[in-house]
């Protein structure tokens, strides 16, 4: 079953074991009194939180809690946040005791200190802990309750004699705090109070590479050689062909060969991963390229696509306002280039374009050999698709020979071309679109003359008048060369015969008089 709509752990979660090796090798040190700091880097919904809530499953234990805080579920980003983080502690440590979740709490001030009040743990604290903890809800959010939410874990974790691993996501939307006026720097605080701290390990993760990379790695950074990273990745191919597979309902399989297809193409993101077999086993099976096609038509190149809004927002977020970093994505989503070729293709100066690509590190990769290239191949791929005349896109990575040829072809004349699905393609393998005017394709790779039989050759005529289309045939050759021709010239005997002499010299012209 594949699940698109929350974080993935327990029998659902594939992969990631080299990691949690890491993550379980912290918690033993954290138990043999030497907690260590990791920081977990990777794009978004690569799967951070879902490693996080895994290994708080896998390791968690009554004397070792785990407490998984997400930052976006805080944002816009204020001092407020600690508040929430404290709660979330709150939860994991006097939560089961209690009976009831701190964190919805944190509007109530009164039901809190009441829900306070039923933990054995509560009053076992000493007198100054619980005074903090009782105001919790009603102090202002500035440094003083900054300081004092910082300190909480250590102080409760010795007061209930356990351990705590404290897991922050998306860690580098705290950097916004350090802007604010007349206010403390956060990280500073954090590290400060943090390396008192021997019951607590932190962990924190984000997509923010090079924010994090620079805040755990530079000699001037609060957190310099404090952490020790760890990179989250795509999935292998071995790992990504075996997700598919294996949560595919037994009676909707997805073969290694359809699933080695699906990775070449959207790459080892889980999460893309999860939505295309979502997609694939929403259709009728068995799933063969046909059903390949159709499920990456309306995940990724549809403008109402899941996969296709997903990357809508992202572009947003990645260039917001900037006409210029939109550009260079664009010209980087159709392969490598080196800074001086990309800007030859924008038209800007080197230094505009250095400054550019240094903008989307998060991004953009600098390969070995100086050229620069997205990271995500589907997200490039999206990119292409959505420039004009990228319609052909989707049939230069999923389609046969003859059809990328055709594509190629009728895009070079303005159309926008769309795969027709297995249930609805009738006789035809392309729908090309121009300008309100639609055309179905039906595509054959042979030389000419072309033969069909009756029966086909009716089945297009009648799939063409139901839907209110023209329709065309596209002849390919064996030496790729494409010949687009005119049904209204078929000559009729036994089976119906196209040759040379139906060749549309101006597909425009013809289909404007089609009307």
């Amino acid at each position: 079953m594949f699940r698109t709509t929350r974080p993935i752990s327990n029998a659902a979660f594939h992969d990631r074991e080299d990691i949690l090796e890491r993550l379980e090798r912290a918690v033993e040190a954290l138990e043999a009194g030497e907690p260590r700091w990791l920081v977990i880097m990777g794009h978004r919904k690569i799967g951070k939180t879902s490693l996080l809530l895994e290994a708080a499953r896998r390791f968690a234990h009554p004397r070792l809690r785990f407490v998984v805080f997400d930052m976006f579920d805080a944002l816009p980003a204020s001092r407020e946040v600690f508040r929430r983080l404290a709660l979330k502690i709150l939860d994991a440590t006097l939560g089961d005791a209690a009976g009831a979740g701190f964190s919805v709490l944190v509007d109530q001030p009164a039901e809190l200190r009441q829900t306070l009040a039923k933990s054995d743990l509560f009053v076992r604290l000493p007198p100054g802990l619980r005074a903090t903890l009782l105001e919790l809800a009603d102090r202002p959010a500035d440094d003083t309750l900054m300081r004092a939410c910082l300190e909480l874990p250590e102080a409760l974790a010795k007061a209930g004699d356990m351990k705590l691993v404290v897991a922050i996501d998306e860690f580098q939307e705290l950097a916004a705090l350090g802007s604010e006026r007349g206010a403390g720097d956060p990280f500073a605080l954090m590290r400060a109070t943090w390396q008192r701290h021997e019951r607590v390990s932190y962990v924190v993760s984000g997509s923010s590479r090079t924010l994090l990379q620079e805040l755990v790695t530079s000699d001037q950074a609060p957190f310099f050689q404090h952490f020790d990273p760890i990179e989250l990745g795509p999935f292998a191919r071995e790992d990504a062909v075996a997700l598919l597979v294996s949560e595919a309902p037994r009676e909707r399989p997805i073969s290694p060969a359809l699933a080695l297809r699906a990775y070449e193409i959207l790459g080892g993101s889980p999460f893309y991963l999860q939505l295309f077999g979502d997609a694939l086993t929403n259709l009728e099976p068995p799933y063969d390229d046909d059903a390949l096609k159709e499920a990456l038509q309306s995940l990724l190149f549809s403008r109402a696509g899941r996969l296709a809004l997903y990357f809508t927002a992202e572009h947003q977020r990645i260039v917001g306002r900037s006409a210029g970093l939109a550009a260079v994505l664009d010209a980087l989503s159709s392969g490598p280039l080196r800074p001086l070729e990309v800007g030859k293709k924008i038209r800007a100066s080197s230094g505009t374009t250095v400054r550019a690509l240094e903008r989307l590190a998060d991004t953009v990769t600098k390969q070995p050999d100086g050229r620069y290239a997205i990271d995500d191949p589907a997200f490039a791929a999206w990119l292409r698709w959505r420039t004009p005349g990228g319609t052909v896109v989707p049939m230069t990575l999923v389609g046969d020979e003859a059809e990328r040829q055709v594509a190629h072809h009728l895009a070079a004349m303005g159309f926008e071309l769309v795969y027709q699905s297995r249930a609805s393609r009738g006789a035809f393998d392309l729908l090309a679109i121009r300008e309100g005017r639609q055309l179905g394709v039906h595509v054959k790779r042979s030389p000419l003359p072309l033969r069909f039989t009756k029966a086909a050759w009716d089945r297009m005529i009648a799939d063409a008048a139901r839907w209110g289309w023209a329709f065309c045939i596209a002849a390919v050759s064996p030496e790729g060369r494409v010949a687009v021709l005119d049904p209204g010239a078929a000559r009729r005997g036994r089976e119906v015969r196209v040759d040379a002499e139906a060749r549309i010299e101006n597909v425009l012209m013809w289909l404007a008089e089609k009307g």
